[in-house]
């Protein structure tokens, strides 16, 4: 796992604890949380290099297109099992 994948996690862990958000998906770019969805979608909203952080620790990255269209697709960077 790379640090940008456990600075991912660390940041989301915190923002659930704080914000008492249990479920969706906290969204982090560049370190930092700025946002959470219920679900994983639309990932032309975001840019590409987004990384999507589920309840039980999976990681997806936006990939594909571009900052001004956004993203393409969820890519799976990290499953549950660590994979």
């Amino acid at each position: 796992m790379n640090n940008e994948v456990k600075q991912a996690i660390r940041v989301a862990l915190k923002y659930r604890k704080d914000e008492k958000q249990p479920g969706g998906l906290v969204l982090v770019w560049c370190g930092q949380v700025y946002g959470w969805k219920n679900e994983l979608r639309d990932p032309q909203h975001e840019r590409p290099g987004v990384l999507a952080v589920d309840p039980e620790g999976g990681v997806w990255m936006s990939v594909g297109g571009n900052d001004h269209d956004g993203a393409k697709a969820w890519q799976l960077a990290l499953g549950v099992s660590g994979a």
